[in-house]
């Protein structure tokens, strides 16, 4: 493997070490958030993790295709499928 030096000046190398700090902190933060919800959530706790409104994740999300478990009136959005349909649905 070959060496390139590179040569950068202590304020450039402070601004990448804090962009590289956000960024983990981001990481660390959306991970966390996303372990606080367990895996089959009820509607409104799903609506809640995706970020909009109970009435619009009946109407955009699950209208437009996200599988719902129904067990006898019980309804349940499995996150892994949450998850892909928002991956899905990315522009």
């Amino acid at each position: 493997m070959a060496v390139i030096p590179l040569q950068i000046d202590e304020e450039a190398m402070n601004q990448i070490k804090a962009t590289f700090l956000q960024s983990a902190q981001d990481a660390f933060k959306e991970v966390s958030r996303r372990q606080a919800y367990g895996r089959y959530m009820n509607i409104k706790t799903a609506s809640k993790y995706a970020g909009v409104a109970e009435n619009t994740f009946k109407t955009k999300f699950v209208n437009a295709g996200l599988r719902v478990i129904n067990l006898n009136g019980l309804q349940r959005i499995d996150k892994q499928d949450l998850d892909k349909f928002m991956d899905e649905n990315k522009i």
